[in-house]
């Protein structure tokens, strides 16, 4: 096998495993919100290494990053916040349930896990939230039910 040949190859196996890791739903299709949250991951992450470049911590940085859990881009939710864990609001502990709480991708299932999304949310500090729709919660935080689920199953935040 020439050089050029085993190149060709690294990069096909490169590409397959970039498309299945950007492909949530493992659809075999790349939707443009799966694009985007691949984007916005890959900017923050390059956008934090270069303004950690000259500091004598940016070569412990990666590491650290490592270890700590990342949360994934979310349209319409803060990334610093998102991986910022004592900012505890209702929006950001719902996000963060999102991604912890095992969920299919199609609205259906979504609407129906709704309930695991509170026990979540429960036990990271709004122990009075409860599930009041299809697609809505009230955190029990006196400002009512917030819908947080889109028509095509895409989760936000947004007023009932």
């Amino acid at each position: 096998m020439s050089t050029s040949s085993a190149s060709v190859d690294n990069v096909s196996v490169l590409a397959s495993a970039l498309f299945k890791r950007v492909d949530a739903n493992h659809d075999g299709r790349l939707s443009t919100t799966e694009f985007q949250s691949f984007l916005e991951n890959l900017l923050g992450k390059v956008s934090r290494q270069t303004s950690d470049l000259g500091s004598e911590a940016s070569a412990a940085a990666p590491r650290a990053a490592a270890a700590a859990h990342a949360y994934q881009p979310m349209l319409g939710f803060d990334y610093v916040k998102l991986n910022t864990p004592t900012h505890a609001t209702p929006k950001y502990v719902f996000a963060r349930a999102t991604q912890d709480v095992d969920l299919p991708w199609d609205r259906a299932s979504r609407s129906a896990g709704l309930q695991k999304i509170v026990d979540y949310v429960k036990q990271n500090g709004y122990a009075n939230a409860t599930v009041t729709g299809k697609d809505t919660i009230d955190f029990g935080d006196g400002n009512g039910g917030v819908d947080v689920l889109t028509s095509d199953g895409v989760w936000w935040w947004g007023p009932k």
